[in-house]
C-alpha cells in the first residue's frame, strides 16, 4: 500500500476546499470522503508517493483554513495493509469488516479498543496497534457525535501493547477520548457490539 493521506475539517466547505487543493499540488490518487461521523467533521482521504501525499496534505490544510475550520491532519507513510477495512472508499462510509451485520463479533481473545473524536486520529490508532503487537483488527465503529472506536483482539500482552500505542499516536495527531483493554471478554459483549467497519 502507498502512503495515505488524511485531512479533516468541521464542515464540508473547508473539505471541498482541501480535496479541490490537494488534486491539483501533487500526483495524488483520491481515496474518499467521509461525511458520516457527526459533529460536522468532514474527512479526505488519499494516496500516493510519501512526498507526494506530504506536499498534497500541506497544500489541502492551508486551504481548508482559509475557506473553514481545519481540525487536524496526518501522513501516514507505510500504512499496515489492514487499514483498508476501516478506509473511506469513494463514498460516505468506510468499507465493510469481514463480519455480516446483525451477527456478533466473535470473541475469543483479549479486546482492545481506542476511542478519538474524529476519524483520522482514529485511522492512526489502528495502523499504530496493528504495527505495535500480533494483533487482529477487528473493526472500527463511527457512534456519532464524530466518536470513533478501533477494536483489535489477540492475547492479553499484545494488546495491551498494541492499545497503548495507538492511544499515544492518536493523542499526537488528534484527540484522544480513550482506550481500554478487556482481558478475558464476555461473549454477551459481542453481541453488544455494533455494526463494525
Amino acid at each position: 500500500m502507498k502512503a495515505l493521506g488524511f485531512i479533516e475539517t468541521k464542515g464540508l466547505t473547508g473539505n471541498i476546499e482541501a480535496t479541490d487543493a490537494l488534486m491539483k499540488a501533487a500526483n495524488v490518487e483520491f481515496v474518499g470522503t467521509n461525511t458520516g461521523i457527526g459533529s460536522g467533521l468532514t474527512t479526505v482521504v488519499i494516496t500516493g508517493e510519501v512526498g507526494a501525499v506530504k506536499d498534497a496534505v500541506a497544500v489541502a490544510k492551508a486551504a481548508a483554513d482559509k475557506v473553514g475550520e481545519f481540525f487536524c491532519a496526518n501522513v501516514i507513510p507505510h500504512p499496515h495493509p489492514e487499514l483498508i477495512h476501516v478506509l473511506p472508499c469513494g463514498g460516505s462510509a468506510p468499507s465493510k469488516s469481514k463480519l455480516k451485520p446483525g451477527h456478533p463479533v466473535p470473541l475469543t481473545q483479549a479486546l482492545g479498543m481506542v476511542e478519538t473524536f474524529g476519524l483520522v486520529a482514529d485511522i492512526q490508532a489502528a495502523d499504530s496497534m496493528l504495527k505495535a503487537a500480533n494483533v487482529t483488527l477487528v473493526g472500527m465503529s463511527q457512534i456519532g457525535a464524530g466518536l470513533v472506536t478501533t477494536f483489535v483482539q489477540g492475547d492479553v500482552g499484545a494488546v495491551k501493547a498494541a492499545v497503548k500505542a495507538g492511544m499515544a499516536d492518536a493523542d499526537a495527531v488528534g484527540q484522544l477520548v480513550g482506550g481500554h483493554v478487556i482481558p478475558k471478554p464476555h461473549a454477551v459483549v459481542g453481541e453488544a457490539m455494533p455494526d463494525l467497519r
